[in-house]
């Protein structure tokens, strides 16, 4: 029988010379993925809350990325008394337009905004455009490798849990152990004596860069189980794209229209204003997400689990991060409405990407 485990040790507060990579906050408590990767797919009331989390996690990141571009800039105020007068001249040229054209239904409305979406995303995700697909795969890989080595820190781990779980390798452990007590170190050398302060400041240098290294060792390590990660992903991705996703266009661009009430007091049946934007993107996050998580969540699991051997638990436990499809809707979204926004159907500004662009 093998001897059980040390006992796991509190991680007091401390301060990250390394400059671990920025991370997501962590979700609500009652959204935390499970903690078994067997439980993360296992019914479809776990589904929906694995495809909530992400749906909050997706909100967050908006909420962080609003900007008011040049707000704090002058103005000169002639050109903006010109620039009043063309904006009320095009806003009575506007209302005498839809004063002389007959109010359209609402189901009517619908029905054109429906017809008008689909037919852009079929053109989006239509074979014909393969390379779109392959790029957007790209960066999801991209952001699924940052958020895989912010956990191989287990920065966030350690500041829910309270806990330094196990190491895998030597310098993964020799990294935690300076961690657990590197602001004592550093207190100590702030008062040490020394001949001259540059001696006090090339010791803090020296720890700093070991404890770098360290970190980089035991990440490199990492490497490969990320590589096949990223393999299973890839392929799954790939036949959620191509062969799922497009043929389910028609109900969700319905499904999305209708929740978002975009058609409410609105008469233009080829493209959605600036104001209906917020509940349209909304409503269409909700949707791909759910999509997402239904056929992802699944075959990921399994195959990672089919691959276990291969796997340590703390990868098969990242593998039910919430945070990854967060991820994966705003790689593909953003990307949706910016094509929408490109095609005319989404009436922003031209500089409507500033407003989520990232922090």
């Amino acid at each position: 029988m093998a001897p059980p485990p040390p006992p796991k040790r509190p991680l007091p507060p401390r301060r990250d010379p390394t400059g671990p990579l920025p991370r997501l906050p962590p979700p609500p408590a009652a959204n935390r993925p499970p903690s078994s990767i067997g439980t993360a797919s296992a019914s479809t009331r776990g589904k929906m809350a694995v495809a909530n989390a992400a749906l909050m996690l997706r909100d967050e990141q908006v909420r962080a990325k609003v900007k008011y571009y040049g707000g704090d800039q002058r103005t000169n105020a002639e050109l903006d008394k010109i620039t009043a007068a063309v904006v009320a001249e095009l806003q009575a040229l506007r209302v005498a337009g839809e004063e002389r054209r007959p109010t359209a239904a609402i189901a009517d409305v619908e029905i054109e905004l429906i017809q008008s979406l689909r037919l852009l995303l079929e053109t989006l995700f239509s074979p014909k455009r393969k390379a779109f697909i392959e790029r957007k795969i790209r960066d999801i890989q991209r952001r699924i490798t940052q958020l895989f080595f912010n956990s191989e820190l287990y920065e966030q781990l350690a500041e829910e849990a309270g806990e330094v779980p196990e190491a895998a390798w030597p310098e993964q452990a020799l990294y935690y152990a300076i961690k657990l007590h590197e602001q004592a170190l550093l207190d100590d050398l702030r008062v040490m004596p020394v001949e001259n302060e540059g001696v006090r400041e090339r010791a803090i240098d020296k720890l700093n860069t070991f404890t770098r290294q360290l970190c980089t060792d035991f990440l490199s390590r990492s490497t490969p189980e990320l590589e096949r990660l990223l393999g299973i992903y890839r392929d799954v991705l790939a036949d959620f794209f191509y062969a799922n996703f497009g043929g389910g266009l028609g109900e969700l661009c319905w499904e999305v229209v209708k929740e978002s009430r975009v058609a409410e007091g609105h008469q233009l049946g080829y493209k959605i204003t600036a104001d209906k934007f917020p509940a349209f993107r909304a409503s269409f996050d909700r949707h791909f997400l759910q999509r997402l998580v239904f056929h992802v969540q699944d075959p990921i699991v399994k195959r990672a689990g089919a691959a276990s051997d291969q796997f340590r638990d703390a990868t098969l436990r990242f593998v039910a991060d919430p945070h990854i499809h967060s991820e994966i809707c705003e790689v593909i979204n953003d990307a949706v409405y910016d094509f929408l926004h490109s095609e005319g159907f989404l009436d922003l500004p031209t500089d409507w990407r500033r407003v989520l662009q990232r922090a």
